[in-house]
């Protein structure tokens, strides 16, 4: 007597259509969330950039004794492309806050950082950081969570 027992192994095509319309699914909806993340920490680590700057203004400030005598150094050194590694995402302007005339720093300093074109960070919006520590992103600004 010959015994038909089928012992084959492994996965039907329907089972591995199954699987891979599941990882589908799930790559659909952890992809956005991701994007998201990464857009936040590049928009944090420019946020800490901001503040050194802002910190390296005030030390400045206070080894020369104004504003003015550091102005066009502060402005060579950190106006420029940030990060300064890897891909360029913004461009930072150092200036005074509207309506203080004049070319040079005065205690009323404003760093702006512009997300640069045809980056993820393009849509994101300007930051700013004033000499009062008032942070805005877009049209939000105060002191807290602004640039969140």
């Amino acid at each position: 007597m010959q015994s038909s027992i089928d012992n084959s192994k492994g996965f039907t095509l329907v089972e591995v259509m199954i699987v891979v319309a599941i990882i589908g699914v799930l790559a659909a909806i952890a992809y956005p969330s991701y994007q998201r993340y990464v857009i936040s920490t590049k928009r944090a680590d420019m946020m800490i950039e901001m503040h050194n700057i802002a910190s390296e203004i005030e030390s400045r400030k206070l080894a020369q004794g104004s504003y003015s005598a550091i102005s066009a150094k502060v402005k060579t050194d950190f106006a420029k492309a940030y990060p300064t590694q890897g891909q360029a995402l913004y461009d930072v302007s150092i200036g005074n806050v509207v309506g203080v005339t004049g070319t040079d720093l005065t205690s009323q300093w404003l760093i702006t950082a512009t997300p640069k074109t045809n980056t993820q960070m393009a849509s994101d919006g300007n930051l700013t950081l004033n000499h009062q520590g008032v942070k805005c992103r877009k049209t939000n600004c105060g002191t807290g969570e602004e640039w969140r």
